[in-house]
């Protein structure tokens, strides 16, 4: 390898339930993903280990499809020996389910798009069996006006208003390719996702808990893209709760 680098990458895929999870970045005396899988890491292949991750999420979050990449000086490692160890050590709501060499240099971070799905659930019955992964809206709520809100976050722009960090970034710049409403697996389950290169804190919830107002009378389409423009969080609406909300695809 070049400057006689001897090290080796490797690009993990997995899956978590994000509800007991103080979120992806480790903590320290607080549970989260990142602490886990480098505890598990570190017990296979006896050597401390860092790991790179395409999406950081939030406590509460969960994962369908994340990437995860990391480094080792081990050259006698063998991928389905190590998904197999991970798996064995790591809890119930974490799995690995690939281990691949990567080329050098291969950095989970770098992906050129995430995608997060949230799922909201329209009725009154509660939904006792997916409790833990939807938001239980109740009241009417107009298909229409959340349509509507979708498409004015398509494109390259200043989000700012949708995350209450905004002062932590260099700039609150990002591109959206893709946000749309969809019919769910169940009758009374309403599917929202968006794809963008990279999102801010809070932005996805910050959004669909914006566009839930504004389907429910709380806010106007005015006030919505008004506010978008402004770039101020405190004239959004609420946040939607972080246990509807899944990180589902990453592109490279």
């Amino acid at each position: 390898m070049a400057g006689g680098d001897l090290r080796r990458t490797f690009r993990l895929d997995l899956a978590y339930e994000g509800t007991r999870f103080k979120g992806w970045a480790r903590q320290p005396g607080l549970r989260t993903v990142q602490g886990v899988l480098e505890d598990a890491l570190a017990t296979v292949l006896r050597e401390p280990v860092g790991v790179r991750v395409a999406g950081r999420t939030d406590a509460g979050v969960h994962a369908l499809a994340q990437v995860a990449s990391f480094s080792t000086m081990r050259a006698d490692v063998r991928p389905d020996r190590l998904c197999l160890g991970l798996n064995a050590l790591l809890p119930p709501d974490v799995a690995v389910s690939a281990v691949t060499p990567a080329a050098s240099g291969f950095d989970a971070r770098a992906a050129r798009a995430r995608t997060y799905r949230y799922r909201l659930w329209l009725s009154t019955a509660r939904p006792v069996h997916e409790r833990a992964y939807v938001w239980n809206v109740r009241g009417e709520v107009d298909r229409r006006l959340l349509d509507e809100a979708a498409k004015a976050l398509v494109g390259k722009r200043d989000f700012a208003a949708l995350t209450p960090s905004a002062r932590l970034y260099h700039t609150c710049v990002r591109e959206v390719r893709r946000a749309v409403w969809a019919p769910g697996g169940a009758a009374s389950e309403l599917v929202f996702e968006i794809t963008a290169g990279s999102f801010l804190h809070n932005m996805v919830r910050v959004a669909v808990g914006s566009m839930v107002d504004v389907a429910q009378g709380r806010m106007t389409m005015q006030g919505f893209a008004a506010a978008l423009e402004a770039g101020e969080r405190r004239a959004m609406g609420q946040t939607a709760p972080p246990r509807g909300l899944a990180l589902v695809d990453v592109e490279y």
